[in-house]
């Protein structure tokens, strides 16, 4: 992976080289990203960090919308990186291994501001498990007493079929549990889990696996609640790691589970899931 500087500090490198040299920088504005599929259409995501190269020049990692200063001047190759924060962290901010970088060729004037619009795909032979709810869900529940149901979906996510999954949460069905179905992953290093969710309560995401003939569970990332004080409720996506704790030496029957409950003496709580899918190479 190649590692571009850091934005403070190459900030004040460019700043000192225009001074210096008495050059203009031009200036690139990049649009909000997005991802595609095979065919071209639209499908959710959050990437949050762009790694840009000028001519295969390092120009340093940024936030989307923000104008990025280049010392380059008429057509220019540009190659961007897309990054996302690994299990929802701010301060691990990581270049996603499942995008294929963006590249175009760009006029740049100094002194003027060009701006481009990355779409980004997948790279091609990718192992994915979905579980996108348009034809039912991919999770068999244990241990709880709560369930997950199939509602039709209010098409605010980019792509989004026309169901998701929905686990409500009351005093009589206090908890829900469910394990991913089919077979159990193998290959597993580098794997992600991606998925989008809203909620007004915490859902954690956890990994089980047996080794030596006794099994596993281990709390790997809580999704924190998206409910906001004006009632909102918005989606958010995460990108989740799930390679780390699936990598324990002699691991059999690899699996993840989504869990809910209660917390905190509240008598309700919903969530609903999205576009669940693991990505594996």
């Amino acid at each position: 992976m190649t590692r571009a500087l850091p934005l403070v500090g190459f900030l004040l490198l460019l700043s000192a080289a225009c001074k210096k040299e008495g050059t203009t920088p031009a200036y690139l504005q990049v649009s909000s990203p997005t991802v595609v599929d095979a065919g071209g259409q639209g499908i959710s995501s959050k990437i949050t960090d762009l790694w840009v190269y000028a001519d295969h020049e390092p120009v340093g990692v940024w936030e989307p919308g923000k104008p990025i200063p280049i010392l380059s001047s008429g057509g220019t190759k540009l190659m961007v990186m897309a990054g996302v924060r690994r299990n929802g962290i701010t301060d691990n901010r990581i270049q996603y291994p499942f995008y294929a970088n963006w590249e175009q060729t760009v006029d740049l004037v100094p002194g003027q501001t060009a701006t481009i619009a990355p779409q980004f795909r997948y790279y091609n032979g990718l192992d994915t498990w979905l579980a996108d709810f348009n034809t039912g869900q991919r999770f068999d529940t244990v241990n709880c007493t709560a369930v997950m149901q199939l509602v039709p979906s209010d098409s605010t996510l980019i792509g989004q079929g026309q169901q998701n999954g929905r686990i409500d949460l009351d005093l009589g069905h206090a908890s829900y549990r469910g394990v991913s179905s089919g077979d159990a992953f193998t290959g597993t290093d580098g794997a992600f889990l991606e998925m989008d969710y809203r909620s007004d309560t915490r859902l954690l995401v956890g990994v089980r696996y047996t080794q030596s003939g006794v099994q596993y569970e281990v709390a790997y990332v809580y999704a924190l609640p998206t409910r906001k004080a004006d009632g909102t409720m918005p989606w958010n996506k995460l990108y989740i790691d799930l390679g780390e704790p699936w990598r324990a030496g002699g691991a059999l029957d690899k699996r993840f589970y989504l869990k809910a409950e209660l917390e905190g003496g509240a008598t309700s709580g919903v969530i609903e899931v999205d576009n669940i899918k693991v990505v594996r190479p």
